[in-house]
Order: structure tokens, then sequence, then C-alpha cells
């Protein structure tokens, strides 16, 4: 894990489990099978939100950029 990073995947799992609770709530069904289908869109929203979070701190200079950063 890169260091500079590293806040921002925390920032993203946490987010994740709090939209995910927040939709189970929201729902009011705790179902085997709603539960595992909001864990799994709660997982694809954290990613996207992770991802769009990157792009804008790269594009703002507050994350060194693909070209910068190493492998």
């Amino acid at each position: 894990m890169s260091r500079p990073l590293l806040p921002l995947k925390a920032g993203a799992i946490v987010f994740t489990m709090l939209w995910t609770a927040w939709m189970m709530w929201w729902s009011g069904s705790f179902s085997s099978a709603h539960v595992i289908i909001l864990g799994l869109c709660g997982a694809a929203v954290g990613y996207l939100w992770y991802r769009a979070m990157r792009w804008q701190f790269e594009r703002m200079g507050m994350l060194p950029g693909p070209e910068n950063r190493s492998k």
C-alpha cells in the first residue's frame, strides 16, 4: 500500500460500510439474499467512490500523479 493513498483507502472502506449499513436500515429487509446484494452493491459504490476521489485529489495536486508514483 502506498503511504499517500492509505487515508484514502481507509476512507473508502468506511464509506462502503456506512453506505451499506444505511441501505440495509433504509430497506428494512434483512434476508440473506438482500444482505448479499447490498454488500456487493456497497463494494461497487465504495470502489467507485475511491476511484473518483483519487482522480479528484490527483487533479488538485494533493496526491502524486500516476507518472510520479512508484510502482
